[in-house]
């Protein structure tokens, strides 16, 4: 068990064991059962209120009386209370609160450690599966598979921030193609070419040796997406019905030789290992280097590039024809979650109200506000569709974007569709263009002890590994002793609980 782990279990589990009991009592004497979804908050003026702790992502957290906050207040009929933690705190925080017992109603998880997911076991928070179809917009909203993956034991928890299945791809300058007679990348071969030739082809005509192909981060951003396009599978792939980790696998053999290459060759950033996104995102706008590898989001990070060169363009692919042909590992689909402890939703009908809000966040008029903002100061209809000005869109992305990213629990899909950023338009389409290529990680909706008390070390071991072996550090030898290591550390026994749960599924 990790340290933290240790220091939480105790005095989280005494909070949670003694909260259920008072939550069970109120159960017992205050629940109507057979209440309509919408009851509670049908029969009332009153605005019901919701407490809650969430994520700030950005330094001054909204204020109570934001503008968005406001608009999906009157349009749900509710007072949001909520208490906004820094992201780097937010962890430290949520533990001293889960551990005094004094929760609010609605709490955004990051990730599940131990306790959290001993505190579900043991009836800490509310099992809202059963409930689900009562809240046709909420049920639309969450993907099968994705709510499959965070159920436990088969039952389901929590609510969660939808995201797109596609988290891979590149982006790339599309002015350095063109100047160098080239096209975007389809191959693995072609996308060594590419990287090749942003290094020693001098892509952008100024007659000096100063560029770099591909820059990458300490956490190998975008080794998912290579990884793919050599076959591999999604953290676990299934052998003669067994699961296996991908970690033994000639195709994670490969993605790694390739990333080798690129560093034995200074054809991506020496620094990798101790890059962080912020710094290649930086040197990318300054036009040092020409591809970035992860998530084709980030290609909206890079309105600096335009400052410094108007001249110059971005494109982005998620699309790479490798040897089984164009394949994307699908991402988790979600960004936290939020749960509802019964320490303070009480009764059923409580959180009937809380599951009602959230589905009427869900339909189209709520999409619209979060996808969109408050017409006619982020927004104007034009001739039956909204558009931006560049004033709309920077107080959109100021303003909205922020609570869009940490209240919005649907997808987006269903808001109106409007002219949007060109770049936004770019990253949407290579999205789409491999959604249909995805290759899901078959032990997702499985939940392993063992991992869960030894995920740091056990990712420590293979990231750390990674990195040698890449810079040349380990050969073949030395990075199958290492994973030998993870095994022995932990991941054999990993492998023996998550392949325990697959033999019984039925519905896998």
């Amino acid at each position: 068990m990790s340290k933290l782990g240790k220091r939480l279990r105790k005095p989280f589990l005494a909070a949670a064991m003694a909260s259920i009991m008072v939550g069970a009592a109120a159960c017992s004497g205050g629940t109507d059962s057979g209440q309509a979804p919408n009851q509670g908050a049908a029969k009332s003026a009153e605005p019901f209120e919701i407490t809650m702790m969430n994520q700030s992502i950005v330094a001054e957290p909204p204020s109570p009386d934001d503008p968005i906050i406001k608009a999906i207040e009157d349009y749900t009929n509710t007072k949001l209370d909520i208490q906004w933690v820094p992201g780097t705190t937010y962890p430290d925080k949520l533990n001293a609160t889960i551990a005094s017992g004094s929760l609010p109603m609605v709490v955004l998880l990051q990730d599940r450690q131990e306790s959290v997911v001993n505190a579900m076991r043991s009836g800490y928070f509310w099992e809202i599966g059963p409930f689900l179809k009562d809240y046709p917009n909420l049920e639309r909203s969450l993907n099968k598979q994705v709510l499959k993956n965070v159920s436990l034991d088969g039952k389901i928890y929590s609510i969660f921030r939808s995201r797109s299945l596609v988290g891979d791809g590149m982006i790339f300058r599309k002015d350095w193609l063109d100047n160098l007679g080239l096209k975007a990348p389809t191959t693995t071969d072609e996308l060594y070419n590419t990287i090749k030739a942003f290094t020693l082809d001098d892509p952008d005509k100024d007659g000096k040796n100063n560029t770099v192909g591909v820059a990458e981060e300490s956490l190998l951003r975008g080794f998912n997406f290579i990884l793919a396009a050599f076959g591999g599978g999604n953290l676990w792939d299934v052998k003669d019905g067994k699961l296996v980790s991908t970690l033994y696998s000639q195709e994670y053999m490969d993605a790694l030789n390739f990333y080798r290459k690129l560093y034995q060759e200074k054809l991506i950033n020496q620094d990798f290992a101790i890059a962080t996104r912020p710094q290649n995102i930086d040197n990318m706008d300054k036009g040092t280097y020409g591809m970035r590898l992860g998530d084709p989001d980030q290609i909206t990070r890079h309105s600096q590039l335009l400052k410094i060169n108007p001249k110059a363009e971005l494109d982005v692919s998620a699309s790479i024809n490798g040897s089984k042909g164009v394949r994307m590992l699908m991402s988790t689909g979600y960004t936290g979650e939020f749960v509802f402890p019964k320490s303070s939703v009480k009764t059923e009908a409580q959180l009937r109200q809380i599951l009602a809000y959230f589905d009427k966040i869900s339909d189209e008029t709520a999409q619209n506000i979060f996808e969109w903002g408050i017409e006619g100061i982020h927004y104007t209809m034009k001739d039956g569709k909204p558009v931006r000005t560049q004033e709309q869109t920077d107080k959109y992305n100021a303003e909205v974007v922020q609570l869009e990213q940490t209240l919005e629990v649907a997808d987006g899909s269903r808001a109106m569709q409007g002219s949007i950023d060109p770049y936004v338009q770019k990253y949407k389409d290579a999205k789409n263009a491999v959604a249909g290529n995805l290759v899901v990680n078959p032990a997702a909706a499985y939940i392993s002890d063992t991992f869960n008390q030894k995920s740091a070390d056990l990712n420590k071991i293979i990231n750390d590994a990674r990195i040698k072996y890449i810079m040349g550090q380990l050969d073949e030898a030395g990075w199958k002793d290492a994973v030998s290591s993870w095994d022995k550390a932990g991941g054999g026994q990993v492998t023996e609980e998550l392949n325990e749960q697959y033999a019984k599924d039925t519905d896998k």
